[in-house]
């Protein structure tokens, strides 16, 4: 029995430290955050936020145990027209002179499929904080092109209720809509590793 246990202790003892999750850096220059809302039943505005950053901690052994913190800075909004632009970066809507990002710090993931999580976190909008779940598809790790640094890209889709944040403009029936469509196409890159 003696040596039993002390063969168990030896194992551990002498087995692999488990890797850490690596944090990827999200790369802005590769990232598109971007957004939809229904205009009086006409159409739909399309519109993105340019400048994006953040990190994601990627855990291959253990996806569940990944994580992200992210932002996107509110006077990179772009809708195609610049007083559209204008009045979304406004008091009325998301006020970027009083609440400069839109962020989003993950607090649980659960993995759904092979390369598929449902991420959900701390969603910060027009300074209210919600939780909110997005859908997120791995679509490839490896070596980039190029660069050759490994990197990790994304596709991350899901919605938020305007009502939810605080932002009350022109809400329906008939008006602009509640229901804000979320996608964000976000390509990460691990640390080079140092020279030995």
């Amino acid at each position: 029995m003696k040596r039993l246990i002390l063969a168990a202790v030896l194992a551990l003892t002498t087995a692999p430290a488990m890797a850490a999750p690596v944090a990827y850096t999200i790369d802005p220059t590769h990232t598109q955050t971007t957004f939809q809302v229904d205009r009086f039943g006409f159409t739909t505005v399309l519109g993105a936020f340019t400048a994006a950053s953040g990190t994601i901690w990627i855990d291959e052994a253990a996806p569940a145990a990944s994580r992200v913190e992210a932002q996107v800075t509110v006077a990179s909004l772009f809708a195609g027209d610049p007083t559209r632009d204008d009045h979304l970066k406004g008091e009325r809507w998301l006020n970027a002179a009083a609440n400069a990002l839109i962020t989003f710090k993950s607090t649980k993931v659960v993995t759904t499929g092979a390369d598929t999580a449902d991420v959900t976190g701390d969603f910060t909008l027009n300074g209210v904080t919600k939780p909110v779940t997005f859908k997120v598809k791995l679509n490839k790790i490896g070596k980039a092109p190029g660069s050759g640094k490994q990197a990790a890209g994304f596709t991350i889709t899901g919605s938020v209720k305007r009502r939810d944040f605080g932002i009350g403009a022109a809400l329906p029936p008939g008006l602009i809509g509640e229901d804000v469509p979320i996608r964000i196409e976000a390509l990460a890159v691990a640390p080079t590793p140092a020279a030995s």
